[in-house]
């Protein structure tokens, strides 16, 4: 097992090669480290500064997740593979803006398409009042390719994105969106969301972290030293994959109720029971479900990571994945 997922409230420990997690209602297992690459922490954790250099000497990263589900911080190992020539060769696409732009498009337009597939899946199985939207979804992506800039393209994928979720109802009446929201999520929908795109974000910062490439220089959101955005940037990829096809699943399979959120004030959060429900089913995508040649889609991620660090040192052509119908 790549990745641990730590959801009730857990004390952390070394013992010997392993770590040890204990729950507060006294459950204990321990996991060796020779097969732990990554750890997510969704409820809170306790651990002292030894686990931690154990941690970092083994090369395992430790993920965070917020009170709303949102990614908020990591502990990464000192270690990790660096390459000047990749960073350099990075660095200077990211500076020229004409080849920053023809990355960013490429990635954003397979994007589109991604989530475009969704609607055209359900869109041959019987729901025609889909097609009005998806033919105005295909023009934006249209558009979006002849952008010469950033923030221009992203104007083309945020009035698309905005199509994609307003199709959701015709799919399923309980996938109403009125409005996206996220800090905190105000409904189900959008606590599910929030939810799923920080384990996607999560999950392509982990398999990024096993290449050359500098997680702070990315091609659509705008590079920072607070986050690692090439992240964000591969996980537009993926997140119509792995978030917005499970959350299809969870409403017309009738496996998400009531029971499985919390509802505040202002916010809709997921109980323990209910993010349960949902790793175990993002689980399946990233580590068992097929594709092709490959094993879950952690592998087609890491596949896609690696492709974009050869087409940067100028070695093959990038072909950001789509999905197949």
């Amino acid at each position: 097992m790549e990745t641990l997922y730590l959801l009730s409230n857990t004390k952390l420990n070394r013992c010997n090669n392993t770590i040890k997690i204990t729950t507060t209602s006294g459950i204990k297992k321990s996991f060796p480290v020779e097969t732990l690459k990554h750890i997510i922490v969704i409820g809170s954790a306790t651990f002292n500064s030894e686990l931690s250099s154990f941690l970092g000497k083994n090369n395992i990263r430790v993920s965070f997740l917020d009170y709303y589900g949102n990614f908020s911080s990591s502990i990464e190992p000192c270690n990790r593979t660096q390459s000047g020539a990749v960073h350099l060769a990075q660095a200077k696409w990211i500076l020229d803006d004409n080849k920053r732009l023809l990355v960013a498009k490429k990635i954003i337009s397979v994007a589109l398409h991604n989530i475009i597939n969704n609607l055209k899946y359900y869109l041959y199985r019987g729901y025609k009042k889909l097609e009005p939207n998806i033919k105005k979804m295909l023009n934006y992506k249209t558009d979006l390719v002849k952008a010469t800039s950033i923030e221009q393209m992203m104007g083309y994928e945020g009035q698309s994105r905005q199509t994609y979720y307003a199709s959701w109802r015709i799919i399923n009446p309980k996938l109403t969106i009125e409005k996206r929201t996220k800090r905190p999520p105000t409904d189900q929908i959008n606590a599910l969301l929030s939810f799923l795109n920080s384990l996607t974000y999560s999950l392509c910062k982990n398999e990024l972290s096993k290449t050359h490439l500098d997680t702070s220089l990315s091609f659509i959101h705008a590079p920072t030293q607070s986050r690692a955005s090439l992240s964000l940037d591969i996980a537009e990829i993926f997140k119509p994959i792995l978030a917005d096809k499970i959350i299809f699943r969870l409403y017309n399979k009738d496996i998400i109720h009531n029971s499985d959120f919390d509802q505040h004030e202002n916010a809709c959060l997921l109980n323990e029971k209910g993010r349960r429900k949902i790793i175990e089913l993002f689980r399946k995508k990233t580590d068992q479900e097929k594709i092709h040649e490959f094993t879950g889609y952690r592998s087609l991620i890491l596949k896609e990571c690696y492709q974009l660090e050869a087409y940067l040192l100028e070695l093959s052509e990038y072909k950001p994945y789509i999905q197949r119908i």
